[in-house]
């Protein structure tokens, strides 16, 4: 069973929103001190565009941007609080600011503080939030007082924008864990399509290149001639979803999709072209490298010459999951063929010497030993090297 945090952005956005436009409800006599900030860029600081998300004109140091702000403290009556003094945190909606990212308001002002932001997307904001020092606290907790800069224009949203950008943690989890993102602006193929989800691929790219979207039942599409299964080759403009962490897998829950379409003698038909589908990535030499395994999770993969190790079909990781150990003389790493390919029996495999290649899709289970699983697409994704001449 999956469990799901409800993401709390949206909220917290329209929170911000109503803040960083200076909105906070009508002037209210009986309402003292701090409402929240006002949070602006300085004047040189380009905010880009979505024809131009990397201007020329921002200052850029070590991977990071930079830019000033300024923050005004304002009360309830939406003018400056001059007697305030306090301590905030400084943010962003997606990014990271390796800059400082607490320090002090006086007099209700700061003025030209820099920020050093990195891992934006899209429209991008820095966030300004009160933090105040708590008995039960050994870190200063936020108020709910906060305030939002004007959008800035950052890099689109990709699949390796969220692959790559990697946290420390079990499974190397993405930075953008339970954030909801739209991917768009790469070519992208359906590579897989299973019951409860499909695999797309971003076709400019080679490492971080994939992901599953978990759609949670059979996902379809609709043209002017029929509703169908989604095919594998299917050309994806954007998809919509939130980013999770499946014990170190990252997907894209729920997803909304939208696939390329072409014109066709006067109809609107989907776009599928499975040339574009890569080639599978070997990963003969590097199983037990999880630093290199993990710039091909979600990808098509194969690994050469491999048997099926002995196991124990009495443990539960193959009574319940249905997964074996695959050999090389690297190390191991699991797979899982009972949905895909249910004719390949592990348990008989176990005692030939039958070597094999197998190519399939790379999950990753972090509970698992090992927690690499190559799961094949269909029966012709294994290849026996030599069952001909026993």
């Amino acid at each position: 069973m999956r469990f799901f945090t409800v993401s709390f952005i949206p909220a917290l956005l329209a929170a911000m929103l109503l803040v960083s436009c200076g909105d906070t409800g009508n002037p209210n006599p009986e309402r003292t001190g701090l409402a929240g900030f006002i949070v602006e860029f300085s004047d040189d600081f380009d905010l880009g565009s979505e024809e131009d998300r990397t201007p020329a004109s921002r200052e850029i140091v070590d991977g990071n941007i930079i830019a000033k702000i300024n923050v005004t403290a304002i009360g309830y009556d939406k003018k400056r609080l001059e007697d305030y003094n306090g301590t905030v945190s400084i943010g962003l909606r997606y990014g990271i600011n390796r800059g400082v990212a607490r320090t002090e308001l006086k007099n209700g002002l700061l003025s030209n503080h820099e920020v050093k932001m990195t891992d934006c997307l899209d429209k991008d904001r820095v966030v300004v939030q009160e933090v105040i020092k708590t008995d039960d606290s050994s870190q200063p907790v936020p108020t709910g007082k906060l305030g939002v800069s004007p959008e800035f224009y950052a890099e689109a949203a990709s699949i390796v924008a969220i692959q790559s950008t990697i946290d420390k943690g079990k499974g190397s989890p993405s930075r953008f864990d339970k954030r909801n993102l739209t991917i768009s602006g790469h070519p992208m193929v359906v590579t897989a399509v299973i019951e409860g989800g499909f695999y797309v691929t971003q076709v400019d790219a080679k490492e971080y290149a994939s992901i599953y979207l978990y759609s949670h039942s059979t996902p379809f599409v609709e043209d002017d001639s029929d509703v169908v299964t989604l095919p594998v080759g299917t050309l994806v403009e954007s998809a919509n979803g939130s980013v999770s962490e499946f014990f170190g897998y990252t997907e894209m829950s729920f997803p909304t999709y939208t696939p390329v379409y072409e014109e066709k003698d006067g109809k609107k038909t989907i776009k599928i072209d499975t040339s574009l589908i890569p080639d599978p990535i070997d990963i003969s030499s590097f199983v037990t490298d999880s630093d290199e395994m993990e710039k091909y999770e979600a990808s098509i993969v194969t690994i050469k010459n491999v048997t099926v190790s002995d196991f124990n079909e009495n443990d539960s990781a193959y009574t319940e999951y249905s997964q074996f150990p695959l050999a090389t003389k690297y190390g191991k790493v699991l797979a899982q063929t009972i949905y895909t390919a249910p004719s390949f029996d592990p348990v008989k495999e176990k005692s030939t010497d039958h070597r094999f290649d197998f190519t399939g899709i790379l999950k990753q289970h972090t509970s698992a030993r090992p927690t690499w699983i190559i799961v094949p697409r269909d029966q012709n994704d294994i290849k026996c090297l030599n069952c001909e001449q026993q």
